[in-house]
């Protein structure tokens, strides 16, 4: 396990267990990070779906639970309802996908009448540790807000802001990504860039700084800041990197984890409770830092 994760799943061990809900629990990778997580003893796992298809996927791969409770759901709009259910009534304060399609999963959390609606935007955040920097490098949103507007911008960088403090990030400094450093009226995501950071500079984001526009190697490399001339707190020394679109903000967190052999965990906030929403290719590392981080939100 990766250095500054280890200290993410010691902060989640001291805060103790919280109930998980795992949704179509018959997920190999999913069940393991719940079994070491469980073992680490943060999470109390409440596995929903088939239990004999359950059961038979925890016998056949050698998976350990000490105390699961089975929550039986026979479909997966039923198996997402379920785990909603959990959250409301108090007894899960996690909600994870397991075997079922994003768009299902989040079509429960988003129901007006049985899901988990806040008021606020949902937005992903990732939370990578790349070899060769001594702190997480956080990149949101890569997985929720397709083409978000500049007010959905705003409200992803507060829940940027919400995960990178509970990560122990005092004063997270947030770089708006855009072509160059140069605002220019062709590139929306350049003038985003430039309102958002004169919004910090009247202390919208207080506690943070944001700066931009940035190309990615000004807002991590003091070196190409220094080249290119480019001053303040932020450039050089990003902490949270604001993607202009899904896409491009997908492909920067894994291109940092299949270029740069990256450890990744991440979560998606403004939910009633934190989702753990990870790709089916990702590891059962990746589920168990993103559990670590997700009850550290909870606390």
């Amino acid at each position: 396990m990766s250095s500054l994760f280890d200290v993410v799943v010691r902060k989640a061990k001291k805060l103790g267990p919280v109930g998980v809900a795992l949704v179509e629990a018959c997920d190999e990778a999913a069940l393991s990070a719940l079994s070491i997580a469980e073992a680490e003893g943060f999470v109390k796992p409440y596995l929903i779906g088939q239990r004999e298809r359950v059961e038979k996927i925890l016998q056949e791969k050698d998976i350990s639970l000490k105390d699961p409770s089975f929550v039986d759901a026979r479909t997966q709009e039923e198996s997402a309802f379920a785990g909603t259910r959990l959250v409301r009534e108090g007894v899960a304060s996690i909600l994870m996908k397991g075997k079922i399609p994003t768009p299902s999963f989040l079509h429960a959390v988003l129901d007006k009448e049985r899901g988990l609606r806040t008021g606020k935007i949902l937005s992903h955040v990732a939370c990578l540790e790349v070899p060769g920097f001594t702190r997480f490098i956080f990149v949101t949103d890569g997985g929720v807000v397709l083409h978000p507007d500049l007010e959905k911008k705003v409200q992803i960088i507060n829940n940027a802001i919400e995960v990178a403090r509970v990560m122990g990030v005092e004063t997270p400094k947030i770089a708006c990504l855009a072509p160059s450093e140069i605002p220019s009226l062709d590139s929306e995501a350049s003038v985003h860039a430039a309102i958002l950071a004169k919004m910090s500079d009247r202390g919208l984001f207080p506690g943070a700084i944001v700066d931009g526009p940035m190309a990615l190697d000004v807002a991590v490399s003091p070196e190409s800041a220094r080249i290119k001339g480019v001053t303040g707190p932020v450039a050089g020394n990003a902490d949270v990197l604001l993607a202009p679109d899904v896409v491009s903000g997908n492909s920067i967190a894994k291109s940092m984890q299949y270029f740069a052999k990256a450890v990744m965990g991440g979560v998606i906030v403004g939910a009633l409770v934190p989702l753990v929403v990870i790709s089916r290719a990702d590891t059962s590392l990746v589920k168990l830092n993103s559990l670590a981080i997700a009850r550290c939100v909870t606390h």
